[in-house]
């Protein structure tokens, strides 16, 4: 860059060029650089002050000044170039090249670029005894001239266009015929507020320039946004005789904003306002109290992740969409919905009549997510736990609503999803203890401070130990001994159940292989395997090296599946289950009669073995309901050929039910409760792997088979 202001020269040669037209005008033209030094002088201007053509171009601007005005005119440059004013004109003596002096009128104007930075200035000049109209041609010209290359238009002074350029006629495609004799008002749309032209006109008539832009519309109908500059000329008496008009096409400006601000402010996969305009949304309530009430409700779709890991992330995404669109329906002009991202969606209440109403609203979101979601060739059932906190009421602080939305959104989880809770201040405490409870979880399974317990399996009809199901344990060095539901759950939310099932795995088998190893080669292992860990790709792999390692022989593993395996998960984890089932490993359904796996879906699966849950077991013998599905259940498994299972058996009359309706293996305190492996040591080593109390009779084992 070769000029102090940063432009090119290619920039000022450009410049130049755009006015050698005016060569032959009848008035003098000048451009300048910041500095003063001439670009270009026309003929005229030349001759006026005595010069030959081109003899003034690299001259410098004050050399036609008496040294008494140069520092005042390098001033009135410097404010010019600085963007302080636009245009100056005085009347002053001139030196020619002879060194006598020219009465003349002189107006200098800045050129602008794009960014409405001047880059130089045209000079013109004229003599004091030029006529009127002489001068108002030259007020004309000068505005035509700074603007070249603009689309340019003059009026007079009734609007009634009398001039319109190239460009203008271009950018409007109305020829010139056309414009000629019309008013502007031609190009108005109604995209334009009437307060915008209301100013142009009110600064128009106050004799000052208007600068705005204006959503216009062309002779074939299309809009386009116009950034004007519209001025006012008036004649020596301060009348209005002409407006001129400059402007610029600047629709593709402001597609790129509006581009721009999409993504910048909008979920470029729903269309719904991103987490940036939600925050922007939320503070502007949060400044503007009124007496309504206002809420901010967060929702979480319950086992969205399933979805993406069953069936991928495009239905995943599909989901999101259709989600999303069924949240427009609740929304108004009370209620806006938006997409944080993940599967966390927000609905901002701006204006509420009372309580009621966000519960009807919270209610409403809830039943209308809830129905089937048809994509490609899937139904889709998803659902929400929506969490509520009260703007003002609960707080004013924006991360502190958000944190308060999703304490109630886990609670709401935590109910059993698919349904809503408001924020209550004991949540926090709730929020921060499991928050203690994940870390100290994660630092159990790293430093292996969890333990194994193993409940026998038993044969009814002997009492004989024929297996052992192992199952976790966490004594806490502080908190004590931890419920097995809270730690499982939780590392079931958090992703921690695929090392801590790693670590069961590998344990359990280390412990029964030693059991074999000290006489007893002919227990089973029985270990329970969560749905996230079917889904994890990884889980062939590690149940290979750890049989691998270990030794252990996989004729004498079973993996029980959780009787909870949703619809949506039965297909992934198909393929997954024969790969088990190919290794050698017993498959069973655990709980079964209380999840999703329909009789369709157990015939697809490689099962051996249904474990009836205890729900149904404790209801034995007397409650009807009760004895009808677990002889159910019993008989389709013969049918099936597969075994049954009986859980948390507790009663002599549940094992007798269970024998009569040929039931032959189970568990529950009746026998044993879960057992450390030296508790279970010692009663292997009394009981010689019986459990004489509550076996049968020879004669009462012949009469069951």
């Amino acid at each position: 860059m070769s000029q102090r202001n940063g432009m090119s020269t290619t920039k000022l040669q450009q410049i130049t060029e755009v006015y050698r037209p005016f060569s032959d005008a009848k008035i003098g033209v000048a451009c300048i650089k910041e500095d003063g030094t001439c670009l270009f002088a026309n003929d005229t201007f030349t001759h006026i002050l005595g010069y030959g053509t081109n003899e003034l171009q690299g001259q410098s601007f004050l050399l036609l000044f008496e040294q008494k005005r140069h520092k005042q005119t390098s001033a009135r440059l410097a404010t010019l170039f600085k963007g302080k004013i636009n245009s100056y004109k005085l009347k002053l003596n001139l030196l020619k090249k002879n060194m006598s002096v020219f009465s003349a009128s002189v107006c200098v104007s800045t050129i602008q670029d794009e960014a409405n930075v001047a880059i130089a200035a045209i000079v013109i000049i004229s003599g004091i005894s030029a006529d009127a109209d002489q001068l108002l041609e030259v007020k004309k010209l000068s505005y035509a001239v700074e603007y070249s290359g603009s689309a340019v238009m003059i009026t007079d002074a009734n609007g009634c266009i009398e001039y319109a350029n190239a460009r203008f006629t271009d950018m409007t495609g109305y020829p010139l015929n056309e414009l000629l004799g019309n008013t502007p008002a031609l190009l108005r749309s109604d995209q334009t507020h009437a307060n915008i032209y209301r100013d142009l006109w009110n600064n128009v008539l106050a004799n000052k320039q208007w600068r705005g832009t204006l959503v216009n519309r062309r002779k074939d109908g299309s809009l386009y946004w116009s950034y004007q500059s519209i001025a006012p000329i008036i004649d020596q008496s301060g009348t209005l005789v002409s407006i001129v008009s400059v402007s610029e096409d600047i629709t593709r400006i402001k597609e790129h904003e509006k581009q721009m601000e999409q993504l910048a402010f909008f979920d470029p996969l729903t269309a719904l306002g991103n987490r940036r305009k939600f925050r922007d949304a939320l503070n502007q309530i949060i400044a503007t109290p009124d007496t309504f009430n206002r809420a901010l409700l967060l929702l979480d779709l319950d086992h969205f992740k399933q979805v993406n890991d069953t069936l991928g992330h495009d239905t995943g995404d599909q989901l999101l969409i259709a989600i999303a669109n069924r949240l427009r329906f609740c929304t108004n002009e009370n209620y806006t919905a938006f997409r944080l991202g993940g599967d966390e969606f927000t609905v901002l209440v701006h204006r509420a009549d009372n309580l009621n109403t966000i519960e009807q609203l919270a209610l409403e979101i809830i039943e209308l997510l809830a129905q089937p979601i048809q994509i490609d060739s899937h139904e889709i059932l998803i659902t929400v736990s929506l969490g509520i906190t009260l703007i003002h009421a609960d707080g004013d602080e924006a991360g502190d609503l958000l944190k308060n939305a999703d304490l109630a959104m886990y609670e709401a989880k935590r109910l059993g999803r698919n349904t809503f809770a408001f924020f209550k201040p004991h949540m926090d405490f709730e929020f921060k203890r499991a928050l203690s409870l994940e870390m100290n979880l994660r630092h159990a399974i790293d430093h292996e401070e969890l333990s194994l317990v193993f409940q026998p399996l038993i044969d009814l009809r002997t009492g004989k130990i024929t297996g052992l199901e192992a199952l976790s344990r966490w004594h806490h060095s502080i908190e004590g001994d931890i419920p097995v539901a809270d730690f499982i759950q939780k590392a079931e939310d958090t992703g921690l159940i695929i090392p801590l099932g790693n670590w069961v795995l590998k344990k359990a088998m280390e412990v029964v292989l030693q059991l074999h190893l000290a006489g007893y080669p002919e227990l089973m292992l029985s270990i329970n395997i969560s749905t996230r860990q079917l889904l994890n790709h990884s889980l062939i792999t590690t149940l290979n090296e750890v049989l691998t390692e270990t030794g252990f022989s996989p004729d004498q593993l079973t993996l029980e599946i959780t009787g909870e395996l949703s619809l949506s998960s039965i297909d992934s984890v198909l393929d997954t289950l024969k790969q088990i089932k190919s290794l050698g490993v017993t498959l069973a359904i655990d709980d079964f009669g209380t999840g999703g796996i329909s009789l369709n879906n157990l015939r697809q699966m490689p099962i051996d073995i249904l474990k009836i849950d205890t729900s149904f077991i404790q209801g034995l013998p007397n409650e009807h309901d009760s004895t009808i599905i677990t002889s159910t259940v019993i008989a389709m498994a013969e049918k099936l050929g597969l075994r049954p299972h009986a859980e948390g058996i507790e009663t002599q009359e549940q094992q007798q039910f269970l024998l009569t309706n040929h039931c032959f293996s189970g568990q529950g305190y009746l026998y044993s409760a879960p057992l450390s492996v030296e508790q279970l040591l010692c009663t292997l080593e009394e009981n010689t792997g019986l459990f004489i109390d509550h076996s049968l009779s020879e004669s009462d084992v012949r009469q069951i088979q």
